[in-house]
């Protein structure tokens, strides 16, 4: 009877102090992607004001002329693909204190060693890597990108007026923000489910906001429900994944801000245009290209 106490006992309070382990370790888990978050944001801005307050593009155009300074050609004796080295991951890696914390943090700690040795191609291991970071960048409002391949416009579009009282439909530099506090730049990001396993990958280098911009008009990336930008279900909607947000860390997301601060916040909070875009005159915005 003692022993049965006893047992009776222990097993409380294992069912007590499991959810505080657990709370403590999600906790911990998120206070390093958060640390990781600022680390990026601020290499994002020092690359910013080293280059007369540009943004950073998502990725520039293949024709475009890089310098090894810029974006290295080689890494580890392996050969970059040209794709990666366009990528806002590489060309930001030298004003990072240390790219491998400020990218691939959490769960996906490892994924860099482990794709790097397991690839059959390492120049496609170190492509992969470009691929899943743990933060996307707001490549549509924030340095946008410069090639069509990538479902997207090139810069040259992006003419904004200097008529008194235009509001900008893009930033292209650090002093174009109105709004520094309010703009996602980075968030804890996803990508599409894989066709293999079924399960969800995380990490995506870009983010995609509620609407998507196009030539003569828009249409919304996001499910809605109840006039409300809703998470789609990455099972039945993979291509999106909830607009490549990653709610993991009890729900919440890890969301940089141009002006270097960092945040956790619910899904719910990033369905408005205006958390994506300087010029968004409201919640559904819907932007359109000329």
């Amino acid at each position: 009877m003692e022993l049965m106490v006893v047992v009776a006992i222990l097993g409380v309070l294992i069912a007590l102090v499991l959810p505080v382990a657990n709370g403590l370790q999600s906790a911990s888990q998120a206070a390093v992607e958060q640390s990781a978050a600022r680390g990026l944001v601020g290499a994002w801005r020092s690359w910013s004001m080293d280059h007369q307050g540009q943004l950073i593009p998502g990725q520039t155009a293949m024709d475009t002329p890089l310098s090894p300074s810029e974006a290295p050609v080689i890494w580890n004796n392996t050969p970059i693909p040209e794709i990666a080295r366009r990528r806002w991951i590489w060309r930001l890696l030298p004003w990072m204190d240390s790219p491998k914390d400020s990218l691939w943090v959490g769960d996906q700690a490892s994924f860099w060693e482990n794709t790097i040795a397991n690839a059959p191609d390492p120049a496609e291991g170190v492509y992969l890597t470009t691929l899943h970071p743990s933060f996307g960048l707001n490549t549509d409002f924030l340095g946008g990108r410069q090639t069509p391949a990538c479902d997207t416009w090139a810069l040259s579009q992006y003419v904004q007026s200097t008529d008194e009282g235009a509001r900008p439909f893009y930033s292209d530099s650090l002093a174009r923000i109105r709004k520094p506090a309010n703009l996602i730049a980075f968030a804890s990001s996803r990508g599409p489910v894989d066709g293999g396993s079924g399960r969800i990958l995380e990490g995506y280098w870009r983010l995609e906001p509620p609407w998507k911009p196009a030539a003569g008009g828009s249409s919304p990336r996001w499910a809605t429900e109840n006039g409300t930008f809703v998470a789609p279900d990455p099972q039945t909607d993979p291509a999106t994944v909830g607009g490549y947000l990653s709610p993991r860390h009890n729900d919440r997301i890890v969301v940089a801000a141009p002006d270097g601060h960092v945040s956790m916040e619910p899904f719910e909070a990033l369905g408005s245009m205006q958390r994506w875009a300087d010029g968004a005159t409201g919640p559904h915005w819907a932007p359109s290209l000329p």
